[in-house]
């Protein structure tokens, strides 16, 4: 059974704690689950992509479980989900985002990860590639990413084009 943290709309811990996947729980408006999502950009501007096992296109990230934070969160998640290990001190934190029910903390990586390195856990990932921005963008416009993705991956590149300038 896995416990998760119920988060108010400014992602606060409210102190409550609900099973994940209870269909019987019951939300308030302004009540949320919460997630840790990381995009990897290599120094080609490519991004890591996975392909989940249930077959959609995601990055990296999990369910933040009772008692963890954010920021450790992503670090356990790129471990498990591609066996490699990051520093969060290299790791450009975003703060969170919400639209829909779960609270979104977000988290952009520039560091180029040889795909030869990686370790699918393969209960999660089937594969895994670097894409370019366009070859995302038509995984999101085809449905073929994960939406929460897809939107976090515009949020990506809006902070990139405020990082440059533009």
């Amino acid at each position: 059974m896995e416990l998760l943290d119920v988060y108010d709309d400014n992602a606060k811990k409210t102190g409550r704690v609900v099973e994940r996947g209870n269909k019987d729980e019951i939300f308030a408006p302004n009540e949320h689950i919460a997630v840790s999502i990381i995009f990897i950009e290599n120094s080609k501007g490519d991004f890591l992509i996975q392909k989940t096992a249930k077959g959609e296109y995601s990055s990296t990230g999990g369910h933040i479980d009772h008692g963890e934070e954010a920021d450790d969160v992503i670090v356990r998640e790129v471990k498990e989900e591609l066996g490699i290990d990051i520093n969060i001190n290299e790791v450009v934190k975003l703060g969170y985002r919400l639209f829909d029910f779960p609270l979104r903390f977000l988290y952009y990586l520039k560091k180029d990860i040889n795909l030869n390195d990686i370790k699918m856990q393969t209960s999660e990932v089937s594969s895994v590639e670097y894409m370019s921005i366009s070859k995302i963008n038509k995984l999101i416009d085809s449905n073929l990413m994960n939406k929460g993705h897809a939107m976090l991956f515009k949020e990506i590149l809006k902070y990139k084009g405020e990082k440059n300038g533009k």
